[in-house]
């Protein structure tokens, strides 16, 4: 499995598994855009950011369910008004539920270098 170039060292995480199931993304776009599925990382928002908290920036922020996404969107509406939804199958990297203090099914998937990571999305019915 070849991970993007630039991952900070133990990233993805060691505790992260191969993908497998349907996740939920908030998404600015309908359809999903390339923009919508790049890491905090890959904006430029990790410089200052250490230790797992560096490696978690360099994966994209995604939920194990419609309820989850929604009350992210909720928390945080600039992140978009749209919820996308993909199935992933264990060539497309590697995931680990990583719990923020306001959003507790919070997880981050580390996508493999040659995934195009807009084809997996379609709009979820909500």
């Amino acid at each position: 499995m070849t991970f993007p170039d630039g991952l900070p060292d133990n990233c993805p995480l060691p505790a992260a598994v191969s993908c497998s199931g349907m996740i939920y993304m908030v998404s600015l776009n309908n359809p999903v855009h390339e923009q919508d599925c790049l890491s905090q990382a890959e904006r430029g928002r990790a410089a200052d950011a250490t230790g797992e908290n560096a490696c978690i920036r360099h994966g994209l922020s995604v939920f194990p369910d419609l309820a989850s996404c929604s009350h992210q969107q909720s928390l945080f509406p600039r992140l978009g008004k749209y919820i996308a939804t993909a199935r992933l199958e264990p060539s497309h990297g590697k995931i680990l539920q990583t719990p923020a203090k306001r959003n507790p099914l919070h997880m981050t998937w580390w996508p493999c270098k040659d995934v195009e990571r807009k084809l997996l999305f379609s709009m979820a019915e909500v």
